[in-house]
């Protein structure tokens, strides 16, 4: 589906970015209130469809807003309670770590897909959108492989005992692998510069591991084993896509930087 999309239009690309963003945000919600919170549900729900939308739209710019208009409805969500008893200061703020961790980080997929056209190149957004999943499956399949051969220094003990040191830097370097050989294969319109490649690479394989273990503590903290509630017994959307939640941000922000 996403190869199908990417071959056909961006906004195919963006309304998969939605389509994530808004089932990971429904999971994490369902698990939060499984543990006896109360969160904001229909706020938290709406601000993760609405930031990669006005995005999308509106470019980056349009987050302060969406920041702003969403923590007003949680604030009013509240508010209309009928005591204390909702317990609105921790509520609002696991509202808010949905909100931000899933639709803010989230919606920098949709930036990129957006990004505009340059020297000639239409495809700017897509073909770094496509490099950006390479990098990160490339990861996690390298750390993966070196991990279970190899591993044996945890990366951090207390949040994942089977990530460790070794799998980090194996994950490192397939990704690299992964860059060079694009570059080499002139598989991309986009990236033509070797260092570029190696830089984009570089910044996955730093920012993929922290949200996978940014997603691991949540779970360890909630004591869940995933946040899949949707299908049951599925590791769920969060658990898929971590790695991207913080990888988005860092590649848009690299490729600004590089090439505009």
């Amino acid at each position: 589906v996403f190869i199908g999309a990417i071959m056909w239009r961006p906004v195919a690309v963006a309304i998969i970015v939605l389509l994530v963003l808004g089932l990971a945000a429904v999971e994490y919600f369902d698990r939060v209130r499984e543990k006896g919170y109360q969160p904001a549900f229909v706020p938290g729900l709406v601000a993760c469809i609405a930031a990669p939308l006005a995005v999308y739209n509106y470019g980056v710019g349009s987050l302060p807003l969406v920041v702003f208009l969403s923590f007003t409805a949680c604030a009013i969500t509240f508010i209309g309670a009928t005591s204390l008893e909702s317990n609105p200061m921790p509520n609002m703020a696991i509202t808010g770590l949905g909100i931000t961790w899933i639709g803010i980080l989230g919606s920098f997929g949709a930036a990129i897909v957006a990004l505009p056209n340059l020297g000639g190149v239409d495809s700017v957004g897509t073909d770094t959108f496509t490099l950006l999943a390479i990098g990160v499956v490339a990861n996690d399949v390298g750390a993966l492989f070196v991990g279970s051969a190899v591993g044996k220094t945890p990366l951090r003990h207390w949040i994942s005992p089977n990530k460790s040191i070794e799998g980090f830097m194996g994950g490192t370097f397939v990704t690299l692998v992964a860059m060079v050989l694009v570059g080499v294969a002139d598989r991309s319109d986009t990236w033509t510069s070797t260092g570029d490649l190696l830089l984009l690479g570089l910044v996955i394989s730093i920012m993929a591991p922290v949200g996978d273990l940014t997603e691991s503590m949540f779970k360890r903290n909630l004591d869940v084993k995933d946040f899949g509630s949707i299908i049951k017994g599925h590791g769920g959307i969060l658990d898929r896509f971590d790695g991207f939640l913080f990888a988005m941000p860092g590649v848009f922000y690299l490729t600004t930087y590089l090439l505009y």
